[in-house]
């Protein structure tokens, strides 16, 4: 047996040599073609140009991460299944007719599950062919409600939102849906649509902006006016308290009382140390008015003047 096969090598040695030679070289030239590398967070389609007789309906099947070997005749299509963000700048019209740009960002996720059906239908070039165009129209329509002025100031948030919604409700045949839904039914998931920049005419811009400083410097004289008007009123309840007080009080306050308090004031300024001048009043209950001379003289006593005049 092995002179058999010694004798069926020598025979072919030189046919068996050249044959291997070519695969190998075949190989390493076609090597692109028949290995494939699938990166982190991508997935590829591999597409069978060549119907298998086993398999008549098997067109195409899904390779993850890692090393594919394929046919060289296959096509091998890699899609990003990661978070994608993307800038476009779309041409609008406002409700009023005026012409200007908008800059809109939107993030997208390719949905796994239906990876095939969008690589058939759209191919690679799904963001241009469909997710931009897509988002370009709803923009336009949804832009043409709105007066310029509202969109540069407070209805942006609003056109975000209703964009977003318009995009991602099922009612357009565009296979997009909203970021929480895990339906076959998309083949893209959008995150968010953002307004990022509004390119409006300069003259509009600069009337825009004068217009909100008016509204502002209007705002700021109202809250002036408030102002003055509450401590008007707080001035009027001050004075209406001060008015029912002295009404209130002046009954019980006689001449002695008074008298009284004011011998009492004398007499503490009175124990002060410090050199005084006594004034002693011209009526006959004439209080004495002691004024500091903060020049440290000795006076007589203070408070036996005063007791003298109490006294008399």
């Amino acid at each position: 047996m092995k002179k058999y096969l010694h004798g069926v090598y020598m025979r072919f040695r030189y046919g068996f040599t050249f044959t291997v030679l070519i695969l190998l070289f075949l190989l390493i030239v076609l090597w692109d073609r028949i290995v494939h590398m699938v990166p982190a967070g991508h997935e590829a389609v591999v597409w069978h140009s060549i119907r298998l007789p086993w398999a008549p309906g098997y067109h195409s099947h899904l390779a993850g991460e890692g090393i594919e070997a394929t046919w060289p005749w296959d096509k091998f299509y890699l899609y990003d299944l990661r978070l994608m963000t993307h800038t476009e700048t779309y041409p609008v019209v406002s409700q009023e007719g005026l012409h200007f740009e908008i800059d809109m960002t939107f993030r997208w996720k390719v949905a796994h599950e239906s990876l095939i059906e969008l690589n058939q239908t759209v191919g690679k070039e799904y963001l241009k062919n469909m997710l931009i165009p897509e988002i370009g129209s709803v923009l336009r329509e949804t832009v043409a409600n709105y007066p310029a002025e509202a969109l540069y100031t407070v209805a942006r948030n609003e056109v975000q939102i209703e964009i977003y919604e318009e995009i991602t409700s099922g009612s357009l045949p565009n296979h997009i849906g909203p970021w929480v839904s895990g339906s076959e039914d998309f083949t893209i998931f959008l995150q968010d649509t953002l307004m990022t920049n509004i390119r409006l005419p300069v003259s509009l811009k600069e009337a825009i902006e004068r217009k909100l400083s008016e509204a502002e410097l209007v705002s700021q004289y109202q809250f002036r006016v408030e102002r003055e008007r509450l401590e008007s009123q707080r001035k009027q309840i001050e004075a209406e308290g001060i008015r029912n007080f002295q009404e209130t009080v002046a009954p019980a306050i006689t001449a002695s009382y008074l008298q009284w308090r004011g011998i009492e004031a004398t007499l503490e300024l009175a124990k002060s140390n410090n050199a005084k001048v006594v004034v002693i009043g011209n009526s006959a209950n004439g209080l004495p008015l002691i004024l500091d001379t903060q020049d440290g003289r000795q006076t007589p006593d203070a408070a036996s003047i005063l007791n003298s005049v109490i006294e008399e």
